[in-house]
């Protein structure tokens, strides 16, 4: 007998969802690197949009020691071809010794887009630039689309030694740069190493002979008055990979709600009178005294800072990490259930056609409360769910069920004793989803 549902096709998007504890202590420079969610920052460094969303009362408790003990970020918008990249005081300077970002404009998928990092120059080429360049690569999954046409993918570590003038295989590159792939591009610069005064200096940087824009990121705050709460904000289940179906689908309502927020919607506000035929949304998991429908419902007042441009994943775990630290520090067993939490939603530049994490939410949430019953589990769980209208199963699996999740595997050996959790104040706990998205 076949599914109720069709099995969804490989290239379908997907939410990869952690739970988990976090470090007793943390700070940026020493910060885990292959767990959730500091995995999932380092790995996304060419980040476009951040939204940070906390509440009000949270904000003025920590915001102001918060904002003085994250760095400031400059970046520049520059004119250039890929030959400039390679030659001259640029490429000795920025590439060679140093830690730049660069990324060109263009649509993944479709233009031929080029990115730069630690060194390491990538090319997204279509077949004719492909075969005309001359270089070395690898084709391009399309993920499974008939439509879409053969691309390639070329990288080269430009820091290797062999990758200097008069050397066969560079000569190969600046051939390829001169004579096919050189265009003048829009690029994106941004300087890991140097100090925003260095950025601006355009008289003594390399920079300067391209006439750079410099931007500055800068929040743009919103308040969002009588704002609706879910009661699962402060105190989502443990043991994501455990959980039934139905729980599942709490989980999408949070991430779900944490993009309106992101938005800034009237509709999750309790003034807001909407018509349902424009707009069904409903806030989830209400308070049972808390009627959307009900004009007279109050809520509470939430803050929501946004940046946009070229975003460094050094800048939002330095975030991350003082908003944990200054959580911990005073004042915030005092705020009331409903204003302790803290999320942080993430977009990223496109640089892959298929397969690319397009973004990510982390909720961080306080301990659970000794009283609360809690799932015995590892101290991360992980999740796969599938946006599409079927699921897809691993291997050694029945199939045909609606929702599927893996359970992570269990330790051999017991668990050191360590502090409860619901012994600490601050932020204790977080939840992060990955977005990964599909060729459109």
């Amino acid at each position: 007998m076949p599914p109720l549902f069709p099995q969804a096709p490989s290239s379908a998007s997907k939410i990869n969802v952690a739970s988990g504890q976090l470090p007793s202590y943390v700070t940026a420079s020493q910060a885990p690197t292959k767990k959730p969610p500091w995995r999932t920052i380092r790995q996304h460094e060419y980040d476009k949009y951040v939204a940070v969303i906390l509440p009000d009362g949270l904000y003025h408790l920590i915001w102001e020691k918060v904002n003085a003990s994250i760095g400031p970020v400059k970046y520049a918008k520059v004119i250039m071809k890929l030959e400039d990249v390679l030659n001259g005081e640029f490429f000795t300077v920025y590439v060679k010794t140093g830690n730049i970002l660069m990324l060109s404009e263009g649509e993944s998928g479709v233009d031929n887009v080029f990115s730069l990092k630690e060194g390491v120059l990538r090319l997204e080429l279509s077949k004719d630039s492909y075969e005309r360049a001359g270089l070395q690569g690898t084709p391009i999954p399309s993920g499974g689309s008939k439509h879409v046409k053969l691309r390639y993918l070329v990288e080269i570590n430009l820091r290797l030694p062999s990758m200097l003038h008069s050397k066969k295989g560079f000569e190969r590159l600046i051939w390829a740069a001169k004579n096919v792939l050189n265009q003048s591009l829009n690029w994106l610069f941004l300087d890991l190493n140097s100090n925003i005064e260095d950025v601006s200096d355009q008289n003594t940087q390399p920079l300067s002979n391209h006439h750079p824009t410099i931007h500055t990121l800068t929040p743009f705050t919103q308040s969002l008055t009588n704002t609706l709460t879910p009661r699962t904000m402060a105190a989502v289940s443990d043991g994501i990979s455990l959980l039934s179906a139905e729980a599942h689908e709490s989980l999408y309502d949070i991430l779900e709600y944490v993009d309106m927020l992101s938005l800034a919607s009237p509709r999750v506000q309790a003034t807001d009178q909407t018509h349902s035929f424009l707009s069904r949304y409903e806030v989830p998991d209400l308070s049972d005294e808390a009627d959307p429908n009900d004009p007279h419902t109050s809520g509470q007042p939430v803050r929501v800072l946004t940046w946009s441009g070229l975003i460094p994943s050094r800048w939002i775990l330095e975030l991350l990490c003082a908003v944990i630290r200054y959580s911990r520090a005073e004042g915030f067993e005092a705020l009331p259930r409903r204003q302790q939490w803290f999320a942080i939603s993430v977009s990223s530049h496109k640089t892959q056609a298929v397969n690319q994490v397009d973004g990510y939410t982390i909720l961080l949430q306080p301990a659970r409360n000794a009283e609360q019953p809690r799932i015995l589990h590892p101290e991360s769980q992980t999740a796969e769910m599938d946006l599409g209208e079927g699921i897809q199963q691993p291997p050694r699996q029945e199939q045909g069920d609606d929702v599927n999740m893996t359970q992570a595997p269990t330790l051999d050996k017991p668990q050191q004793t360590r502090e409860p959790a619901s012994l600490r104040a601050g932020f204790q706990c977080h939840l992060c989803a990955e977005y990964i998205g599909s060729l459109t």
